[in-house]
């Protein structure tokens, strides 16, 4: 089955509904199992959905968040994934929220993807919603094409965080060493979201949508969360 896709014409109205979604899925999975588990991707675009998201009536104390992908940055970094999801979702109510780190005080993400993937295990089984952005290079999460370490985190028996160094992306900017959800937790969870923003990028994603996964690697995300997925995109 394929995914839901919504179309609409303003940002703010994409972002509402993205927000609305993802808050029925962790009221759905707290109802029939009592926690739920949020995987939250960084980036310009999801932020005004997270600070619609921490507003929400939700039974945050019983909700573990954590990150799609992150650089291998400080926290305090401007790059930083986990900063932007301190300043938009966890506040207000959502700041009852368990939080999951994945920078670590290691040098590199491959040193630290073993301690990392057994700290997400019990949140990505599976993971209750998901929201992932794409890149205009149809890259998602850090899965950049052409990556080293992206053969690897797209197999399905892969661990369930894996490092990207992804040097030979001109998207990766200054921060090319990631650490990512790999396959598995990605195409299992229980609801996905893609939200897309711009022009540009709703090319990209028409071109993903019949794309090898290796030029436009959303395509293996598309693909693996089915009608699990509703995509939304706005100008």
């Amino acid at each position: 089955m394929a995914a839901t896709r919504i179309i609409l014409d303003d940002r703010e109205d994409a972002s509402e509904v993205a927000a609305k979604l993802a808050v029925a899925a962790l009221s759905r999975a707290i109802a029939a199992r009592g926690s739920a588990s949020f995987m939250a991707s960084g980036g310009s675009t999801p932020g005004l959905m997270y600070s619609m998201m921490s507003e929400a009536d939700v039974d945050w104390a019983n909700v573990t968040a954590g990150l799609v992908d992150e650089r291998w940055v400080a926290p305090d970094h401007p790059d930083s994934n986990e900063k932007l999801l301190r300043a938009t979702l966890l506040k207000s109510r959502a700041a009852e929220a368990k939080f999951l780190p994945m920078k670590t005080d290691a040098a590199t993400p491959a040193e630290a993807s073993a301690e990392r993937s057994a700290a997400y295990a019990p949140a990505c089984g599976p993971v209750s919603c998901i929201v992932l952005g794409m890149g205009s290079d149809g890259h998602t999460a850090s899965w950049f094409p052409g990556s080293r370490g992206l053969t690897e985190a797209l197999r399905p028996d892969a661990p369930v965080i894996s490092a990207i160094d992804a040097s030979n992306s001109p998207l990766a900017g200054t921060n090319p060493l990631r650490m990512t959800l790999t396959s598995g937790p990605v195409c299992a969870a229980e609801a996905g979201i893609l939200l897309v923003f711009g022009d540009d990028k709703r090319a990209v994603l028409e071109a993903a949508f019949t794309g090898d996964p290796q030029t436009f690697p959303v395509r293996h995300a598309m693909d693996g969360l089915g009608d699990r997925l509703t995509i939304i995109w706005a100008p």
